[in-house]
């Protein structure tokens, strides 16, 4: 995780901290999970379910680390808020 830079906390659950981050020497923004170990399992399923899908509405996976503590998640950096929000300003979507 020493080639990324952590900007804001975007999300907060009982297992995990999502932050607005950085790959050093890059300007594009993304989105990063910092989960707790004991996940592992479910997070490697997610990781093999989402490493070669590409879709324009499923959140890309880039890449992820693992420290002592902590998997970290490297995602593409939705702007808009979450699907919740939006539905709940549009309503229905065509």
């Amino acid at each position: 995780m020493d080639n990324f830079i952590l900007y804001d906390e975007i999300a907060k659950t009982e297992h995990s901290i999502i932050y607005k981050g950085r790959r050093k020497g890059s300007i594009n923004f993304v989105a990063i999970h910092c989960i707790e170990k004991n996940l592992r399992p479910e997070i490697t399923n997610l990781v093999r379910l989402t490493y070669e899908m590409n879709h324009k509405n499923v959140v890309k996976f880039h890449e992820w680390y693992e420290t002592s503590n902590h998997l970290w998640l490297v995602v593409e950096l939705c702007t808009a808020g979450s699907l919740e929000s939006i539905m709940d300003q549009d309503g229905c979507f065509p």
